[in-house]
């Protein structure tokens, strides 16, 4: 008979109900929640870092050997599109510049003795041939003249017998690796520069957190009390071995240059909305490994068991009560007591 008794207490204790009068329950500080539906926004947040967007990052090569011959930024200069960067005295482009003059002096001859032929065999001077010849040769140079103009055009913009660099994107140089007088040529690397104005945030989620996230769910990165705005544009496929958890990617937009590469910052996705009896967090107690609320009665308050379904930082959503019902939102310390006795 016993153990009958001890196997049907701690079910005895949810029935429970606790005498408090109106008096008692002001001295105590007792407030109340009324039950009703309610509509709340699933959050998850994450702990995160800031790393490049792939798509600005920029690797500056030079189109031509040659000498850096004047230098107009530096590591860690901010600059725009278009900003120069390098100046480089060019051989291939002082020779190139050579043979488009010598190439000039020729259509031009040409030219004048192709009018001239034009006239004498109109005049019925010389034979058609002859004036054939001399087309021939206007169009031999012309073709020449242009071929080494476009080969010019492919170094870029040039100035004098040098090539001007100019930045491709907006961003910061993180990266100089060509100092004044540095020799260069296609296959050298001479600038690195990333573009802040997007950035990659990558959240670290727990397995069975990151089945909840698809792509295009819109997040943000919370940095110094600011929320700066981005959507999942990629979920790993691998949980991370070292941390155990699944690498989450957030495109994110940081035109105002809040966030920099390498911050360790957070992450708040939005989930979606839920539905149901969404409580302060306050109203739910453990007691004896049960989750109860203490619903108020005429004669004080009844101990019901409920079922923690979600909780989201400071409100739980429940199963087990009705709407309508109130239940303790503060002093429940009191009431927890006294049905632990």
């Amino acid at each position: 008979m016993r153990i009958i008794l001890l196997l049907f207490l701690p079910f005895l204790v949810f029935s429970q109900s606790i005498k408090v009068d109106e008096k008692t329950q002001q001295k105590l500080g007792i407030k109340l929640y009324t039950v009703k539906q309610e509509e709340v926004k699933e959050k998850l947040t994450l702990p995160a870092t800031v790393s490049e967007y792939a798509g600005l990052v920029a690797e500056v090569y030079s189109p031509v050997s040659g000498v850096i011959k004047k230098l107009y930024v530096k590591e860690g200069d901010r600059v725009k599109k278009g900003s120069p960067l390098a100046l480089i005295y060019s051989p291939q482009v002082a020779d190139l510049l050579t043979q488009i003059r010598n190439a000039e002096v020729r259509l031009k001859t040409a030219e004048e003795t192709l009018k001239r032929e034009e006239m004498l065999y109109k005049e019925e001077v010389i034979p058609y041939a002859r004036y054939f010849s001399a087309k021939v040769e206007y169009e031999k140079a012309k073709g020449e003249y242009r071929a080494l103009l476009l080969s010019l055009r492919s170094f870029g913009e040039v100035v004098g017998d040098s090539v001007l660099i100019r930045s491709p994107i907006n961003g910061y140089v993180v990266e100089q690796k060509v100092f004044l007088g540095s020799g260069v040529d296609v296959s050298k690397e001479m600038f690195k520069i990333h573009g802040h104005e997007k950035l990659w945030v990558y959240a670290y989620a727990l397995p069975e957190d990151a089945t909840k996230v698809k792509k295009g769910t819109k997040g943000y990165v919370l940095w110094q009390n600011v929320r700066v705005p981005g959507y999942v544009d990629y979920i790993s496929h691998e949980v991370d071995k070292n941390t155990k958890r699944v690498p989450i990617r957030l495109l994110v937009d940081n035109r105002q240059d809040l966030l920099r590469p390498g911050l360790m910052a957070t992450v708040e996705l939005e989930l979606g909305k839920v539905s149901g009896f969404w409580l302060p967090a306050e109203a739910v107690s453990n007691v004896k490994g049960k989750d109860v609320v203490f619903v108020k009665t005429p004669e004080g308050f009844s101990v019901v068991e409920v079922k923690v379904l979600r909780r989201e930082k400071d409100k739980v959503l429940v199963e087990g009560l009705k709407t309508g019902e109130q239940v303790a939102v503060s002093g429940v310390i009191f009431l927890k007591a006294q049905v632990e006795k």
